[in-house]
C-alpha cells in the first residue's frame, strides 16, 4: 500500500512547498530514497511542524522497515493535523507493521470516521481486524472495498482469507481462483488456494508448480511476491528436505529485514552468580490450545530452587482453566500481546532472562522478530513448531532422535538438543470424562471394527486415504471414524471412498467435544490410523493417553515423525511402520487379533504412571538438565553445540 499512499498525498506537499517537495514522490519511485529523505530532513529543519513532510518521512521509514521511526514521525503528523484521514490510515499501517494491533485498529477506525467511503481505508481496517481475529467485522470492510473496486486483487485475496477463517471454503476457493486470473502465478495466491483445497480434501494440486514457487522463494527471499508466505507449507507436500530448509532460511531473511537493517541489540545485564536460572517461555497459546494441553503441568513442576520461570503471552486471553493454570503456576506471567516487539525485547532484557524459549516458531501469531533482537543470551526453539526455525533466530532446538535422526543435522539451522525419550511433554493429570457414550450414541455400529483418525482434515492426502480404503476393503464390517472439520471435506472424502469401491456409509464423522469428553469417546475406537506427511501430534498423545493404539509410518520431515517419537516413548515401537505396505498389513492384522489388541490397550492403561511419554515430572527434570547444560557452555564462553540429554542411572 505504501507507493499508492505516497502518490495520493503528493499533491498536498506541492501546496506546502511545491518548488522543493514536488520531486520527492518521483525520487522515491525511482529508488532514490536516501536523497528524498535528505531533502525532507532539510525541509523539516526549517519547518519542523509541517505535518505533510513528517508523514512522508514516516512513510519512507516504513518502506525501509524501520517501523519504530515510522510510528514516531507519523504520530507527530497526526498530532499536528488530527483531522486528516490519510495520516491516521498511515499511522494505523505503521502500528500494524510494528505488531501493535490495538493502536493500529484505533487509527484505522479514525481514518474511516474521517473518510468513510475511502476503499483503501476500508481495506486497511479489514486487514487489521483480520489479524485481531475479528473476522465477521473484517469481512464487512473487505466487502466495502470490493464494492468500490471489484477487481482489486489484494482485497479479493483478503476477502477469500476471511471466508476461509469463517468456514466459507467454497466461496474462498472461488475468490482465490478469481484472484489468480487477475494475478497469474502469484505465489501467495497459489499457496492459499492449495491450503483451501487441502482443508476441503481436494487433492488436485500442481505439485511441480508449488515446488517451483518454493524454490524461487528460497532463491530470492526478499522479493516482494514472497512476503507473507508460510514456511510450514513446505512440510505439507512431498518435497526435498533441502528445499524445506532453504524455505526456512528465506523466511528468517525476511524476519531479519522486518526487524530492521541494523536491529537494536540488547546487551545482557545479568550475572553468573544469580541464585536461579531464569527461563522465559514465549507463546501465543497460553489458553485452550493443543500446546497448552501438552505443557499444562510444566510450569508448576519446575524446581523452584534452581529455576525462576516467566511466561510471556502474545496471544488471546480466553478465560479458560488452561490460561488460569499458567498464570497461577508460572512465577511471573506477562501479557505482552499489545506491546511492540522492541518494547517486549526491552522488558525481557530488564527481567534478566537467561534462556528464552520460543514455543511458536513460524506458526500463527508468532513473533520471530523478538528472538532476532536477542533480549536473552540464549534462544531455544521447542514444541510449538515441528521444523527448523532456520539460522540466526534460535541457538538450540529441543528434539529427539526420532523426529531429528542422527545424520539429519543439516536440515536444521539450530544446534540440536536431543531428549532421551521424546521432545514432546504431556500432562499426566489430564482428565478423561467418567461418562462414556455407547458406540450407537456416537453413530458407530456396535459390532464394527472401528479405525479412527481425529486429525484435522488438511493432514489427509490422497496416498494415505487410498491406503485406508484398502484397509477397509480387507477388513469386513470395519468403519473409519473421522473428525468432521467442514461439510466440503466430508463430501469429497465420501466421493473418494466411492471411487475406491467403498460404501461412503463406512465413513463416520464426529464433531467437536470438550477435551475430557473427546478423550473418553476415543475408547470406542479400536485402532488410530495416523496421517502421513503431517502426523497426529497432540492428537496422537490424546489417543495413547486414552488407551487407543496408534499406527504410523514416518517420512523424512519432522512433522511426519512425531507419532513415531511418541510411540517409542510409550513403549510401542512395533506400531511404527517402515512403509505403507507394512502399515496396511499391520492394521489388517490387528483387526483380526483381538488378543494382541487388548494387550496393547492394557500396556497403555498400565503405563500412565511409568511410561516416559506420560511421566511429566521426569520430562521436566530432563528439560532442566538441557537448560543447565546450555547455560554451562554459555558461562564458559563456548558457542552453542549439539548434545544429548542423559538421564542419571
Amino acid at each position: 500500500m505504501l507507493a499508492k499512499l505516497i502518490q495520493r498525498v503528493a499533491g498536498r506537499w506541492r501546496r506546502t512547498d511545491a518548488a522543493l517537495l514536488e520531486a520527492v514522490p518521483a525520487m522515491v519511485a525511482a529508488g532514490r530514497t536516501d536523497a528524498a529523505e535528505a531533502l525532507l530532513r532539510g525541509y523539516l529543519a526549517r519547518c519542523p511542524d509541517d505535518a505533510n513532510a513528517l508523514n512522508f518521512l514516516g512513510l519512507i521509514s516504513h518502506q525501509r522497515g524501520d517501523y519504530t521511526a515510522a510510528v514516531s514521525l507519523i504520530s507527530s503528523a497526526v498530532e499536528r493535523a488530527p483531522g486528516i484521514g490519510f495520516f491516521h490510515a498511515n499511522l494505523g499501517e505503521a502500528y500494524r507493521a510494528a505488531g501493535r494491533l490495538h493502536r493500529a485498529e484505533h487509527h484505522a477506525r479514525e481514518s474511516m470516521k474521517l473518510m468513510p467511503d475511502n476503499p483503501d481505508f476500508a481495506y486497511n481496517l479489514a486487514n487489521i481486524l483480520s489479524q485481531r481475529r475479528a473476522y465477521p467485522e473484517a469481512a464487512g470492510f473487505a466487502e466495502q472495498a470490493l464494492r468500490a473496486r471489484p477487481e482489486w486483487c489484494d482485497a479479493l485475496v483478503l476477502a477469500a482469507r476471511l471466508d476461509f477463517e469463517m468456514g466459507g471454503l467454497v466461496r474462498a476457493l472461488s475468490r482465490y481462483r478469481s484472484a489468480l486470473v487477475l494475478r497469474p502465478g502469484d505465489p501467495q495466491i497459489v499457496l492459499a488456494l492449495a491450503k483451501t483445497q487441502m482443508w476441503m480434501c481436494d487433492w488436485e494440486h500442481d505439485l511441480a508448480g508449488l515446488s517451483r514457487i518454493l524454490g524461487a522463494w528460497a532463491a530470492q527471499p526478499l522479493a516482494p511476491e514472497f512476503a507473507g508466505l508460510d514456511p510450514f507449507a513446505a512440510y505439507q507436500f512431498k518435497l526435498p528436505q533441502s528445499l524445506r530448509k532453504a524455505v526456512a532460511e528465506a523466511h528468517v531473511c525476511r524476519v531479519r529485514s522486518a526487524a530492521g537493517a541494523s536491529p537494536p541489540r540488547f546487551e545482557y545485564s545479568g550475572c553468573a552468580g544469580k541464585p536461579r536460572l531464569r527461563i522465559g517461555y514465549v507463546s501465543a497459546d497460553f489458553h485452550g490450545h493443543p500446546t497448552m494441553h501438552l505443557m499444562r503441568g510444566l510450569f508448576g513442576l519446575h524446581e523452584r530452587t534452581r529455576f525462576e520461570v516467566w511466561a510471556y503471552s502474545i496471544g488471546i486471553d480466553d478465560g479458560s482453566a488452561y490460561r488460569q493454570g499458567v498464570i497461577t503456576d508460572a512465577e511471573h506471567f506477562c501479557d505482552i500481546r499489545n506491546e511492540s516487539v522492541a518494547a517486549s525485547a526491552n522488558r525481557i532484557k530488564t527481567d534478566g532472562i537467561d534462556i528464552l524459549v520460543d514455543l511458536k516458531g513460524f506458526t500463527f501469531e508468532a513473533r520471530p522478530e523478538l528472538f532476532f533482537l536477542r533480549p536473552a543470551p540464549l534462544n531455544v526453539a521447542w514444541l510449538g513448531y515441528p521444523g527448523t526455525t532456520g539460522s540466526g533466530l534460535n541457538d538450540y532446538a529441543i528434539v529427539d532422535a526420532t523426529v531429528a535422526p542422527y545424520g539429519t543435522e543439516a536440515d536444521f539451522g539450530e544446534q540440536l538438543v536431543r531428549m532421551p525419550h521424546t521432545y514432546q511433554i504431556n500432562d499426566n493429570l489430564q482428565p478423561i470424562a467418567a461418562t462414556v457414550s455407547s458406540r450407537s450414541e456416537l453413530g458407530l455400529a456396535e459390532n464394527a471394527f472401528v479405525f479412527a483418525c481425529f486429525n484435522h482434515v488438511y493432514k489427509i492426502d490422497a496416498l494415505m486415504f487410498a491406503c485406508w480404503m484398502r484397509i477397509l476393503a480387507r477388513v469386513p464390517h470395519s468403519v473409519l471414524w473421522l473428525y468432521q472439520s467442514n461439510p466440503e471435506a466430508r463430501a469429497n472424502l465420501e466421493s473418494a471412498a466411492s471411487r475406491c469401491g467403498i460404501d461412503a456409509a463406512r465413513l463416520v464423522f464426529a464433531g467437536t467435544l470438550p477435551k475430557a469428553a473427546h478423550l473418553a469417546r476415543l475408547a470406542c475406537a479400536d485402532v488410530f490410523l495416523d496421517t502421513l506427511l503431517v502426523n497426529a501430534h497432540t492428537g496422537a498423545s490424546d489417543a495413547l493417553w486414552a488407551g487407543l493404539p496408534l499406527i504410523t509410518c514416518p517420512q523424512e520431515g519432522f512433522p511426519s515423525r512425531v507419532a513415531a517419537s511418541l510411540l517409542r516413548a510409550a513403549g510401542l515401537p512395533q506400531l511404527v511402520c517402515d512403509s505403507l505396505d507394512e502399515y496396511e498389513t499391520l492394521a489388517v492384522r490387528l483387526a483380526g487379533a483381538p488378543g494382541e489388541l487388548q494387550a496393547l490397550r492394557s500396556h497403555l492403561a498400565k503405563g500412565h504412571g511409568n511410561l516416559p511419554l506420560f511421566d511429566t515430572p521426569r520430562f521436566v527434570r530432563n528439560i532442566e538438565r538441557a537448560y543447565e547444560a546450555m547455560w554451562r557452555r554459555h558461562l564458559a564462553g563456548q558457542p552453542p553445540q549439539a548434545f544429548d540429554v542423559m538421564e542419571p542411572l
